[in-house]
Parts: structure tokens; C-alpha cells; sequence
């Protein structure tokens, strides 16, 4: 038997668990709680966590939707300011005396135009990504600043609003914000690992041109991964609109990297076809408790704005480690025990794992 086979158990467990995605997002998770717990006691305490779970839904939000583009091989860099837009136009109509429920509507529909457009200028135009959603992004910034006239939108709260947007709890005990996102993630989730749409989706990441030849329509899937993220984009910026209870000109600015950062550290790679919800929860959560502790312990605006830069490039090498010692742990499975190799299917099957 060869000498590779006698690898300390230690190391061998250690090499599988960097091999999965998003692995060790909880182990980090647990230690830095335990690490703030020592910096400051308020930071246990039920009123910080409330605060953290209502920070965090926005930028959950905001992650699913990307995590599905990051799954079809793709990026979405407008969540931000499509959020914004949203908000501004959610914001604007019941200023005109449109009923709420119709304002909220109007609001996320116009995330899913600002999606679909982005498709569009992906699949028709043959724009790249990073191309067509950086326009989006100027586009949708420059025309919210252009509507408010640097001048935020305010006095359109209603007690209904307010209670949209966490300010008030629903029944006294949970916020809609949380149940409204605890729900998106149960049907996503639902969508990527029990229906054709879902496998469609890792498919095309995995390979565009195999999943052609397949009979997959590579446009469609990618229109549909662009469309839910501008609908989960315009949905954020409604419930941030009741929260913040006013819209700036500058509503949803630097979300875009947070989403796109949270997406990755949870698991989803850049490079397509691998991605879950689960991991998305995780990240989100990861980069609302490193603001909170910052914010605990007062560092600036503008050291947290670098700190996230930072966890971006942290979580992009750490992409590129769990593919490296995924393609290390199935090489040498195959090359330990050739009897077993596993099917193409398994392998495909591994990959969505």
C-alpha cells in the first residue's frame, strides 16, 4: 500500500473539512463569539442579537439573490443601488397617496425590471457581467440621485410601514423582516435542490457548453438568476425604506460588496456551479456580527469600509483553498482505489454538494 495512504487522521480530517465549502464558516463563527465575549459583556446581550438578526436580513437578501447569479457563473454588482431605487420609488408612491401593499409592490418590480434588464444587455447584447451590472449600478445610482435632488425622500411612514420594517414587532415577538427573509430562504433553498430550474442553475456554472449540448437554454437560466436577484434587491430596499424611515440619495451604497462577500465566504464560487443557501445564511451573519463588534468597539466608517475589504480578499483565497483541496481529496481518491472511480454522475452529483 503506498506510504500516502498512512496520512495522520488529523490531517486527513483537516484536508476534508477545508475541502467543503463554507466548512469552517461555523468554527470562525463560535470563536470569534466567544473572542467578543471577553472584549465586551453588551455584546451577548438580547438587545445587541436583536439588533444583529434585523442588520443582517438586508444583507441576507441581498446574498441570496447573488448567490444564485454566483451559481449560474455570473456576478450582480447593482444590488446595491438597485436596492436604493427601489426604496426611492416604494418611498415616492406613497408620498403620491398610493395605498401601501401597491407602493411595496411597485417597489420590488422595480427590482425584477432592473434584473431582467441586466440579462438582457448579458444575453442580447453579449455584454460581460461584470460590464452589464457596474452599468446597472451607475445607472440606477444616478438616477435616484437625479429624482430626490440630493435630498433624501421622507414622510411617507405609516404605522403599517413601520411595522414592514421591523420597527415594531408583529405580535410583540418577531419582526416581518426575519420571517419575511426565514421564509425566502426555505423556498430557495427548496428551488436549488429539488427542481429542474435548480439543477439547470449548477449546471450552467458547472459548464455552459455541456449544459447546451444538454438542451439547457443557457439565456434562460441566466435571465432567471439575474431576474431574482434584482426581485430580492427590490425587495431589500422596501423593508430598508420602512426601517431607515427615510431614502437617501446614497441608500444601498457599498451593499453590493457585502452581498457579494457574504455569498463567497458562505461557499459560492466565482467561478460557477457551486453555491447553497445555508452557506449564504452563514456568510451574512458572519459579516453583520464583524460591523456589530466594530461598532462595539468604535472603530470608523471608514476602517470598517477597509476591514470589509479585507474579509473580500480573505474570502476569495479561502475560495481557491477549499478548490484546491477539493481536487486533491478526489484525485487521490481515484488514484488510492481505481476500482472505485466514481461514475460521471457522481462526480457531478459531488460537485453540487
Amino acid at each position: 500500500m503506498s506510504s500516502s495512504l498512512n496520512t495522520p487522521a488529523l490531517g486527513y480530517r483537516f484536508e476534508r473539512l477545508l475541502a467543503k465549502p463554507g466548512s469552517g464558516l461555523i468554527l470562525l463563527l463560535v470563536l470569534f463569539i466567544i473572542a467578543m465575549t471577553f472584549v465586551s459583556p453588551a455584546f451577548l446581550s438580547f438587545g445587541n442579537w436583536e439588533n444583529i438578526a434585523n442588520q443582517a436580513v438586508f444583507v441576507l437578501l441581498l446574498a441570496l439573490g447573488m448567490t444564485i447569479v454566483l451559481i449560474a457563473r455570473g456576478i450582480d454588482l447593482s444590488v446595491g443601488s438597485v436596492m436604493g431605487l427601489s426604496a426611492g420609488v416604494c418611498a415616492f408612491l406613497i408620498n403620491q397617496g398610493l395605498i401601501l401593499p401597491l407602493a411595496l409592490f411597485a417597489g420590488i418590480a422595480c427590482g425584477l425590471f432592473c434584473g431582467l434588464l441586466n440579462s438582457l444587455m448579458i444575453t442580447k447584447l453579449g455584454l460581460p457581467d461584470f460590464v452589464a451590472t457596474l452599468a446597472m449600478l451607475g445607472v440606477a445610482r444616478g438616477v435616484l440621485f437625479l429624482w430626490t435632488k440630493g435630498t433624501p425622500f421622507t414622510r411617507y411612514m405609516t404605522p403599517e410601514y413601520r411595522l414592514v420594517g421591523g420597527q415594531v414587532k408583529l405580535g410583540g415577538i418577531i419582526s416581518i423582516p426575519i420571517i419575511v427573509a426565514i421564509i425566502l430562504c426555505i423556498l430557495v433553498s427548496l428551488m436549488l435542490r429539488k427542481s429542474v430550474i435548480g439543477r439547470h442553475l449548477y449546471a450552467v456554472g458547472g459548464s455552459p457548453d455541456a449544459a447546451r449540448l444538454s438542451g439547457i437554454s443557457v439565456p434562460a437560466v441566466k435571465t432567471f438568476a439575474y431576474v431574482v436577484s434584482g426581485g430580492c434587491a427590490g425587495l431589500a430596499g422596501v423593508i430598508l425604506a420602512g426601517r431607515a424611515t427615510n431614502v437617501a440619495p446614497t441608500l444601498g451604497t457599498g451593499y453590493e460588496i457585502l452581498a457579494i462577500t457574504a455569498a463567497i465566504i458562505g461557499g459560492a464560487a466565482l467561478t460557477g456551479g457551486r453555491g447553497r443557501m445555508v452557506g449564504a445564511i452563514l456568510g451574512a451573519l458572519t459579516i453583520t456580527l464583524i460591523a456589530n463588534a466594530m461598532n462595539i468597539a468604535g472603530i470608523t466608517s471608514e476602517w470598517q469600509q477597509v476591514v470589509t475589504g479585507i474579509i473580500l480578499l480573505l474570502a476569495v483565497l479561502l475560495d481557491r483553498l477549499t478548490a484546491y483541496f477539493k481536487q486533491r481529496q478526489t484525485s487521490a481518491e481515484i488514484e488510492h482505489y481505481p476500482q472505485q472511480k466514481p461514475a460521471p454522475a457522481t462526480v457531478a452529483k459531488q460537485a453540487l454538494s
